[in-house]
């Protein structure tokens, strides 16, 4: 090997190294599915896991906002929950919503659904100007939230009710399918909310 062709190596070495740490830079997020089941907590009565991610990934690709949704048994614990939206923001930075995206999670046990909106979507989401900070400590976010989770709740349970009056006798519908119309009902006025705006 001559002076020469080592000499372009090590050019083309240096700059493979380059792209490789400016990709480490920008901290590409993982790539993750959009829904996350492990305890089995839906069912596949109606909606199921597959047609959520579906509709979750077609939604993506459509807008460019990614929605994750997570369903958990147990809340968070304690020393990981002390602080106020501390959970929620750290698993966020670990799926990469916590810019550009959102994170759904429902938690079993209590029941209890939290919502992350990433920074750069938080000004449509509470509909008004301002930033993430500004619009927490007005109570802007948590209040589209609260109405949000109540919407849903509420149209939820209506389905919920008229599918246990026409159910078959001894077969009304069980709790794994009352969570999937909850959660699809949530998600479609998420959608609808980040979408309008």
């Amino acid at each position: 090997m001559n002076v020469l062709s080592g000499f372009h190596g090590a050019v083309w070495l240096g700059w493979l190294a380059g792209v490789l740490a400016a990709q480490t830079a920008m901290a590409i997020p993982p790539m993750v599915s959009h829904v996350s089941d492990p305890a089995g907590l839906l069912a596949t009565e109606r909606l199921g896991v597959t047609d959520l991610e579906a509709k979750l990934a077609d939604y993506e690709a459509r807008t460019g906002i990614r929605i994750l949704v997570q369903f958990h048994a147990k809340s968070p614990p304690a020393d990981e929950d002390r602080v106020p939206g501390a959970y929620m923001r750290g698993l966020s930075g670990q799926l990469g919503t916590l810019q550009h995206g959102v994170l759904v999670v429902y938690f079993a046990d209590d029941p209890d659904w939290r919502i992350w909106v990433g920074n750069d979507l938080a000004a449509r989401f509470a509909g008004k100007p301002g930033t993430v900070e500004e619009l927490t400590a007005s109570k802007a976010i948590h209040e589209v939230k609260e109405a949000l989770f109540s919407a849903a709740q509420a149209k939820a349970e209506a389905t919920f009710g008229a599918l246990q009056k026409a159910s078959a006798p001894g077969q009304p519908p069980g709790k794994a399918h009352h969570l999937e119309l909850w959660t699809d009902a949530l998600v479609d006025a998420l959608m609808a909310r980040l979408k309008a705006r």
